[in-house]
């Protein structure tokens, strides 16, 4: 089993995505993104006291 590491971001240190493709990611809707996160078993849901917390911010794709 490998080991976890837990790394905190924030606008002064963000987290360097630079190496991940995410032209995947970027073709499946959002029904198709939930069902893959409620199958994933290292997918732990929030609690309702952690979603009042939560900030989702989606990553946009670049125009070319």
């Amino acid at each position: 089993m490998g080991k976890i590491i837990r790394t905190e971001h924030s606008k002064e240190n963000p987290a360097d995505n630079s190496d991940i493709d995410f032209t995947k990611v970027d073709q499946l809707t959002d029904d198709e993104m939930e069902e893959r996160a409620k199958s994933d078993p290292d997918s732990l849901p929030f609690t309702d006291e952690e979603l009042k917390h939560v900030k989702i911010k989606r990553r946009h794709q670049k125009d070319e």
